[in-house]
């Protein structure tokens, strides 16, 4: 009988219990996306059933088998007891991948799809082996006329098909109990840890508190690592433009100047490139000659190369000309 339960018995001797419609089971016979151990879906107390990717509204009472796959639509398809024929009737309910009936009394031939894309199709009735094909599963239905099942479509009370979702809270009560130990652990540790970041922070804005892991270290000083190094090399004095270093009086091992190593020779300058300089060497294969100009046709170029005027001491490009202009404010002023 149809209980609140949704649950099927076969009770002859109580014949007001037993449904008008004939009991429909379906057997799975190839799937991509319901588990290897769900194969049987009995139908036998509802008079229509729905088929989606989505789960039933909240408080239906119209059982859903869910296939959750993308070629399946929310709501894709829906059996029903016709009253009027009699029979169990399949409905196309507009999905775009289709719903597809294969008649087994003509079993060579291809599977009918109910319905065009996206549009709802007229009730086809289901025979007893059609195979209804909806996405990449296919069902074989069961319909006796004598009301008992085969040995293929009997429940055994596994592997049955669910018709509504599981409440979660039911749902392994018992292995659900250890992760809230773990979170009521985990709260408590949270908690810890923010008390003893309040304590911190309150410690470091009053200035009479001192934390006890901290009262007996002395309080740390900066360390002035320049004047130590000062104190143990007295001689050494701090680089400035225009004033020559001491360094050359510190003792330890003699450095070549930095003057005379960048300072170049005033006889390289004034004294011609001698014939195997590589530089000459590759002016005369562009045609260049001694006593001509470079990069002019007209002859209008420098001849003599540009005299480099090093500054002493380190000092800068406008220290020279900061000196002239000393100079003459010097004078004007007497």
């Amino acid at each position: 009988m149809a209980s609140e339960h949704g649950q099927y018995c076969d009770d002859p001797d109580n014949s007001e219990a037993i449904p008008q419609w004939l009991p429909l089971r379906l057997r799975v016979l190839q799937t991509s996306i319901l588990h290897k151990n769900l194969s049987l879906a009995v139908l036998d107390a509802y008079e229509e059933t729905q088929f989606g990717r989505d789960l039933a509204l909240t408080g239906s009472d119209t059982p859903r088998i869910r296939l959750k796959e993308m070629p399946v639509s929310k709501l894709h398809a829906t059996v029903f007891w016709d009253k009027t024929r009699r029979e169990w009737a399949a409905v196309d309910m507009g999905s775009k991948h289709g719903t597809f009936l294969q008649s087994a009394r003509q079993p060579d031939t291809e599977p009918l799809r109910l319905s065009p894309p996206r549009m709802a199709s007229i009730p086809r009735p289901l025979h007893h082996l059609d195979r209804l094909i909806i996405g990449s599963t296919t069902f074989l239905c069961h319909i006796h006329e004598d009301r008992t099942p085969c040995a293929e479509c009997t429940s055994v009370g596994q592997g049955v098909i669910p018709l509504f979702a599981v409440p979660k809270e039911s749902n392994h009560a018992a292995e659900k109990r250890p992760p809230e130990v773990t979170h009521a652990q985990e709260a408590r540790d949270a908690k810890k840890a923010l008390t003893s970041l309040r304590r911190t922070l309150l410690a470091r804005l009053d200035p009479h508190h001192q934390h006890p892991s901290t009262s007996t270290q002395p309080p740390a000083s900066y360390i002035d690592r320049s004047a130590r190094r000062r104190a143990m090399h007295p001689s050494s004095q701090f680089d400035s433009p225009g004033v020559q270093s001491s360094r050359s009086s510190s003792p330890g091992p003699a450095q070549p100047s930095r003057e005379h190593s960048q300072t170049p020779s005033s006889a390289a300058i004034e004294g011609p490139l001698p014939d195997n300089n590589v530089g000459r060497r590759l002016l005369m294969k562009q045609g260049w000659q001694p006593g001509t100009s470079l990069g002019s046709a007209t002859d209008d170029g420098l001849v003599e190369p540009i005299e480099v005027h090093p500054t002493p001491h380190r000092a800068g490009v406008g220290m020279a000309r900061q000196g002239a202009i000393a100079a003459l404010s010097s004078r004007s002023g007497r």
